[in-house]
Order: C-alpha cells, then sequence, then structure tokens
C-alpha cells in the first residue's frame, strides 16, 4: 500500500470471496459497466507463474477514483526464478477504469502511485491493453496505437442495410434462400446454447491450431453467463437443426461486441458468417442497441485482410483507436531479462528506448 495525505493505493488477489466482491464494489463505485471489466471474464490463464490482481486506487474521504486488473507474472528463464515480475493487462480491453470527470492532475497522481509499487514490488515492465474510453492519455508509459477497430451506428437498420455492398447483401439473401436459421439468445440463455456454441467455436479453434489463451474451457463460459447475464448473447446459425456459426456477444455501454466465435468449415459456401452478423446486427437495433464493435485485423493497418474483411460492414463509419501501453519499470532489470532469454543486446540504450516497436517485452517474445 501507498499513501500520502491525500491518495491510497491497494492491490488485491482475488484468492478469496472477499476480494472478489471488493473488486465489483469499486468497479460499481467508478461507474464501470463494461462487460471487458467481469471478474468472470478476466478470470482465464491463472496459473503458479501468473495471478489476476487489481488495484484500487482511493482518495482520502474512502472515494474510489480508479480500479485496474491485471496479471502479475513471475519472470523465469529455463525454470529458474528471477525472482522479478511484470505486469500484462487480461485479454481484451481493459487496462484502468477511472471515474468519470476525474482531472488530469489525478490521472497522473495515479501512475505515479503505480509505478512506485512496481518498484517496490520488483515488477520490470507493463503491458496494457487499454479500453476505449480514452484511458491511455496521461499514461506514464509508451501508449502506442495498435490496431484500427471496425465501429459501427446501429441505430438506423435502413441505412445499415443500404450501406452494405451488394456482394454482401446478396450473400446474406442466398443464406436465407439456402434454409439457414438464426436465433440470438440474451437473458434466456441456456447451457444447451452455450453447449452449441462451444462446439462450433472449440472446432473453429482447432482448425486454425489458435494459441492456448484461445482455449478457454466450457466452465469459463458457464461461469460468465452464470454472473453477468445482462451483459452477454450468443448468436447462432442452424443448417437443418445444427450449429454451424456462432458468436458470443458482449453487451454494455448501448454496445454489441463481438468476442468470440467460429465456423464450421463444411459450410462455409453457405455464407453463414455474413448471415450471423447482419441478423444479430438487427436484433440489436430492435433490442435499442446503439454501436456495434467487431473488432479489429491482425495488424495496424487498412490493408489488413480480416480488417477488411470487417469494415465492409460498416463502409462509411470512423473506426475506432486501439492503444496498448509499453514501459519499462526497472532498465537494468530489464536488459539483464532480455540477456537471459537469449535476446542479443548490440545497444542498451536502443533497447530501452525502443518499445514502441515489435512485441513487448521483448525478453518473452519466444514464450508466448
Amino acid at each position: 500500500m501507498q499513501s500520502t495525505q491525500t491518495f491510497t493505493l491497494n492491490n488485491y488477489s482475488f484468492d478469496n470471496n472477499q476480494h472478489t466482491a471488493l473488486y465489483k464494489k469499486a468497479l460499481n463505485e467508478v461507474g464501470c459497466e463494461s462487460a471487458y471489466y467481469c471478474y468472470e471474464l478476466l478470470n482465464s490463464g491463472q496459473n503458479e507463474q501468473q495471478r489476476l490482481n487489481f488495484f484500487v486506487f482511493r482518495s482520502s474521504n474512502d472515494q474510489v477514483i480508479a480500479v485496474m486488473p491485471f496479471f502479475l507474472r513471475k519472470i523465469i528463464f529455463e525454470d529458474k526464478d528471477t525472482g522479478f515480475k511484470d505486469v500484462s493487462s487480461p485479454w481484451g480491453y481493459n487496462g484502468p477504469f477511472f471515474k468519470e470527470g476525474i482531472s488530469e492532475d489525478l490521472i497522473v497522481e495515479f501512475w505515479k502511485f503505480v509505478d512506485e509499487w512496481y518498484k517496490e514490488n520488483n515488477v520490470v515492465s507493463e503491458f496494457l491493453r487499454f479500453n476505449f474510453f480514452d484511458n491511455y492519455k496521461y499514461y506514464s508509459g509508451e501508449a502506442v496505437h495498435s490496431l484500427l477497430n471496425v465501429k459501427g451506428d446501429i441505430t438506423d437498420w435502413e441505412l445499415f442495410w443500404s450501406n452494405l455492398k451488394s456482394n454482401t447483401r446478396n450473400q446474406f439473401r442466398k443464406a436465407e434462400k439456402t434454409g439457414l436459421e438464426f436465433k440470438l439468445f440474451y437473458k434466456d440463455i441456456t447451457e444447451k446454447e452455450i453447449k452449441d456454441f462451444y462446439q462450433v467455436y472449440i472446432g473453429t479453434m482447432d482448425r486454425r491450431d489458435a494459441i492456448d489463451s484461445f482455449y478457454h474451457p466450457l466452465e469459463y463460459f458457464v461461469e460468465f453467463w452464470k454472473h453477468n447475464q445482462e451483459k452477454c448473447a450468443i448468436g447462432l446459425v442452424y443448417k437443418d437443426g445444427t450449429p454451424i456459426s456462432t458468436e458470443l456477444f458482449l453487451i454494455s455501454e448501448a454496445t454489441m461486441y463481438s468476442f468470440l466465435g467460429g465456423t464450421d468449415s463444411d459450410y462455409f459456401k453457405l455464407r453463414p458468417n455474413e448471415f450471423l452478423k447482419i441478423s444479430a446486427v438487427k436484433w440489436a437495433n430492435e433490442e435499442g442497441l446503439k454501436y456495434y464493435l467487431i473488432g479489429g485485423g491482425l495488424s495496424n493497418g487498412k490493408e489488413d485482410k480480416l480488417y477488411l474483411y470487417k469494415k465492409k460492414y460498416f463502409p462509411f463509419d470512423d473506426d475506432i483507436d486501439f492503444y496498448t501501453g509499453r514501459k519499462i519499470v526497472m532498465p537494468e532489470q530489464y536488459l539483464e531479462c532480455l540477456k537471459l532469454s537469449g535476446v542479443t543486446v548490440d545497444d542498451d540504450r536502443a533497447a530501452i528506448e525502443n518499445v514502441r516497436e515489435g512485441f513487448f517485452p521483448k525478453y518473452r517474445e519466444n514464450n508466448r
């Protein structure tokens, strides 16, 4: 704990129910409704080497000013614990959630407290995935523009439909004619729909040879649904009663977010993915939601194929910028970790200053 006459910064683990309840209460106090901060969504990938933690930043009258979930990770090379740690955001869009309306000075003060805690606890570096509420501003490290994310206004269904390219509308009509059926489950989800989603999702992960962090167990989705029924929806496309395409949507801030999904490759020619997304937009529009955030590509640019695929749904809407945060807290120890990891360091200064390009932290690049 760090303290002055005005502020306190506390770090907590999620090792007991009391701390989990405290986290949820703190989120409520700062006005956070984002599905991406839900504990059950963040609670994936914990093991002996990395534990989910959170900071709570309070004023002298015990008012919560900021909440930040993060993974505290041991730095280990060749099975030897260095005694150092680093910090990384959980997957998604998070970082610190600040109480609305707080000043630049308070944000700067928050980062001073965080950086001091890092130094006292041997945290070498920090990598953050910021949210879409401008929490990258006044960051004490390097805020790096990392991806363009496709976001569209869905308040006018007719305008959305007319803005689609003719071939996209034709793909939707083709799917309808082949007898595909779309169902959206929201607030009435049962374990059957979760299992149907999971079957298609896991099949897609296997086909793509996805990295381990995308392989969530079925229980992960069940727990998220049980505790956050107003913040998740499942879209399913069926062919002759068989689920062939699916998406788990997150619902918050009047926005539908694409989170995870998949499609059975045997049915690609029927265009079930286009049928699912367009049908989901129609549902979200009728539900009174205002935006659909599909996400970005695999690289930061408008030529990325995945970005272009997503952009076809909202060709005239402005994209939203996604930033990551990169910070070296302990330069000497960072260089030591680079060398222990086998990274060749020709110029110490350049290795410390060039954090904006490539994988970060560099010492984890070969051990993702």
